[in-house]
């Protein structure tokens, strides 16, 4: 069952932008073959889309456990999972994701939570820190977009064309519109 994409415009604004987000994975994911999804675009790249698709899947799946638990860990990771390299696990995966985000109360969006991840290159420390889940799933969203930008490299270097605003920050894109 395809989500109803067109209807989170009234939702509250960080469901609207995680739902942005998985409006534009979901076209490109529909846009791409499976060898452009694991072609990885070296030297520029270290990882291929699929790749990159992955980790951004796993922070968004480290909210979903939320509201029914207060903790989100984005250290768990699923290095060399199947949708790294099937896009139509990463299909169903923002499907369910929108089911999800589709779900949730302005009530959900105020539950506090603590967030936890690494902090540090040199030797293994978490930071744990209180949040509320709207304010991570706007973080998760930013987040899904800084590696847009890095998909778009992947992107060019396969002559491949996406929308303009593929990869562009959304204040970047009201800067371009003229402040709207």
């Amino acid at each position: 069952m395809k989500p109803n994409l067109g209807s989170y415009s009234t939702s509250p604004a960080e469901v609207s932008g995680a739902m942005d987000v998985a409006a534009q994975s979901l076209e490109l994911l529909h846009q791409l073959s499976d060898a452009q999804y694991n072609h990885v675009a070296a030297p520029y790249l270290q990882s291929s889309i699929g790749q990159h698709m992955r980790h951004i899947l796993d922070v968004f799946h480290a909210a979903t456990g939320c509201p029914t638990s207060d903790f989100i860990d984005y250290d768990v990771r699923r290095r060399a999972h199947p949708v790294e390299k099937d896009k139509a696990i990463a299909i169903s995966e923002w499907t369910l994701l929108c089911h999800w985000l589709d779900g949730l109360s302005e009530d959900n969006l105020l539950s506090r939570v603590n967030v936890s991840g690494e902090v540090s290159l040199t030797h293994h420390v978490a930071s744990v820190t209180r949040s509320t889940l709207g304010r991570e799933l706007s973080f998760v969203a930013s987040h899904a977009v800084h590696h847009f930008a890095l998909i778009r490299v992947s992107l060019c270097a396969q002559g491949i064309s996406t929308a303009d605003t593929f990869g562009m920050a959304p204040a970047t894109a009201t800067f371009y519109r003229g402040g709207d």
